[in-house]
């Protein structure tokens, strides 16, 4: 494992990790994180795939994790952000410098805004890991029940308080720029997430031009397989193998939202993931 501090176009540094191979790479695979979830999370996953022989990358967003320096206040950034100058950063490097296949393991927000990269020709293929749609008609009905007190009450009053969302003193999401929480709340008000809340977002999904594998997951707490199905569907390109698990199918009591890159999961989901790339390299 490798520490690299990578430059997005804005001249912004952002902090990444490299996982190698012992011997020859396959390919670069690039972890792309969830909605405020730092790098750290992934490190067992990237060990795993770097043992499978992919040259792994993991990175924070902007005022995410280690890319945070300072201020989450100062810290002036959204999505779009996220996405095309820091997501976009590594793809493009990655891609310009290596002439191995290059895929992306998205993880909800990390797999739901892929389509839109900027750099996207590069992508050989990619992996979806609880991806769906955010939208309040799309999530579980605990969520639902919470969601409103959340977007019309908590973002617009805390946001302005405090120059950021709050939401590790919450429990809720973790803290993110205003910018960032702003667009996906703009997402989350729509019908069809960022399909309908995000300018070009449905015909760039319908463009897209790459194999795509998506996991979801029967017990996942926060978002229905209909929303998942929705934003799979939007591929227009290509077929998506789309699969839905079960934790009893695969000996675990849980999966949910996150579980698939808990330790606990490497003897029976991880290997989903490299059976996939193996036949995709």
């Amino acid at each position: 494992m490798k520490r690299v501090v990578l430059t997005a176009r804005d001249g912004h540094n952002l902090a990444a990790y490299r996982f190698d191979p012992e011997g020859p790479a396959r390919a670069n695979v690039v972890i792309a994180a969830a909605m405020a979830v730092p790098q750290s999370f992934y490190a067992p996953f990237a060990r795993y795939l770097a043992r499978c022989g992919y040259t792994t990358w993991t990175f924070d967003y902007r005022g995410i994790g280690e890319s945070l320096t300072g201020s989450l206040r100062a810290v002036k950034a959204d999505l779009s952000d996220w996405l095309t100058k820091d997501y976009d950063a590594l793809l493009h490097e990655i891609g310009e410098a290596s002439p191995l296949p290059l895929f992306v393991v998205g993880h909800s927000f990390g797999g739901q805004v892929a389509p839109l990269l900027p750099s996207r020709e590069h992508l050989a293929g990619l992996v979806n890991i609880a991806v769906g749609s955010g939208s309040m008609r799309h999530n579980t009905p605990r969520i639902r029940r919470s969601a409103p007190l959340m977007w019309h009450v908590l973002a617009p009053v805390l946001c302005p308080v405090f120059g950021y969302f709050p939401g590790a003193r919450l429990g809720v999401i973790g803290n993110l720029p205003s910018g960032a929480m702003f667009q996906w709340r703009r997402w989350c008000l729509t019908p069809d997430y960022l399909l309908s809340g995000e300018p070009g977002a449905r015909e760039a999904y319908a463009s897209a031009d790459y194999p795509v594998l998506a996991l979801t997951f029967a017990d996942d707490e926060l978002l229905l397989e209909d929303g998942s199905r929705l934003i799979h569907a939007a591929y227009l390109k290509r077929a998506v193998d789309y699969r839905l698990l079960e934790p009893a199918q695969h000996n675990l009591p849980r999966i949910g939202h996150f579980g698939f890159f808990k330790p606990a999961s490497e003897a029976t989901l991880w290997p989903l993931v490299t059976n996939w790339l193996d036949g995709a390299t």
